[in-house]
């Protein structure tokens, strides 16, 4: 779940989530003999250790929030016979299951950012800069206005000048 709800902040969301530090003990949640029969028991381990509880309280209710699909995707209900708790919170909204989890990312402003800047940066075939934030906000909100039709955006992104421009990468400015 810690693992999910990190490649969710990151992929979905643009925001960067620390890596874990080298002396965690993964022993409490991977031990297969423990008494903690769910994911989210085996998790209060890192989520009340002072090192570990902030990158989890942002990253652990998101990937539970999908704990209901299993390693291959098959819903389920259970996890060694205790019922999962699929709920949480995604930045104040709170979700129930992956369903709610999804209207969550799709109400949390942050998606629609980070969608637009992966996909101007995809078109344009490279990192974008800060002389690029004026465009990506005007994307931002003709996506909106137009109702989140991906298309459009596409359409948009692919129309303009900046897609047809070619400029020398921005220079490192540190010695």
């Amino acid at each position: 779940p810690t693992l999910r709800g990190k490649a969710i902040r990151e992929a979905l969301l643009c925001q960067k989530v620390p890596s874990p530090p080298g002396d965690v003990d993964f022993s409490v949640f991977e031990n297969p003999d423990s008494p903690n029969r769910t994911a989210r028991e085996r998790l209060v381990a890192h989520s009340t250790e002072p090192a570990c509880a902030g990158c989890h309280k942002i990253t652990d209710p998101i990937g539970l929030g999908l704990e209901q699909l299993d390693g291959v995707a098959q819903f389920r209900t259970t996890e060694n016979g205790a019922v999962i708790d699929a709920g949480g919170d995604l930045d104040g909204i709170p979700f129930s299951n992956g369903a709610e989890l999804g209207e969550a990312m799709r109400q949390n402003p942050a998606t629609t950012a980070c969608l637009v800047n992966r996909l101007t940066e995809y078109a344009f075939g490279r990192p974008l800069t800060s002389q690029d934030r004026a465009f990506t906000m005007y994307l931002e909100e003709r996506f909106k206005q137009d109702g989140y039709r991906f298309p459009d955006l596409l359409r948009r992104i692919a129309k303009s000048k900046a897609f047809y421009s070619v400029s020398a990468p921005e220079r490192d400015t540190d010695p």
